[in-house]
């Protein structure tokens, strides 16, 4: 009755995190020197063939100012892929993301980059270390 669809994974965080940058690694391009600032300023939609079928990924803006775009991407994810910077750590989007994969029950997959900024890390981890986030 219905066809099989590929999956959705919606990459998202805090801006300047590192979101573009990781898919840029997965699909083989460049495409984060091509955007204004180095910053993602809209939802980009791209396909990934495997051998097990098409995987869709959606990178979805991470400053404040694009929040309403966040909303709509998430609403269609399947998985989300949250890109923490390690030494930035936890930050307003990154909070935001969070309890909206909490309200709609979807999946989410943490991943720490920036780990070469290794002398903010420590900071971090202590600052954050006893945090938590549910709402």
């Amino acid at each position: 009755f219905f066809k099989k669809r590929s999956p959705i994974i919606t990459i998202m965080g805090h801006v300047n995190h590192g979101k573009t940058t990781l898919l840029d690694y997965i699909r083989s391009t460049k495409l984060v020197s091509q955007e204004l600032g180095k910053i993602t300023q809209h939802i980009g939609i791209y396909n990934i063939k495997t051998k097990y079928g098409f995987i869709t990924f959606f990178d979805t803006p991470g400053h404040e100012a694009f929040t309403s775009m966040r909303k709509r991407g998430i609403k269609n994810s399947d998985i989300i892929v949250l890109v923490i910077a390690a030494n930035d750590g936890i930050m307003p989007q990154t909070i935001e993301i969070i309890k909206y994969s909490q309200k709609l029950n979807i999946p989410l997959i943490i991943a720490i980059n920036k780990i070469d900024k290794i002398d903010k890390i420590n900071i971090n981890i202590n600052t954050f270390r006893n945090r938590t986030i549910y709402t």
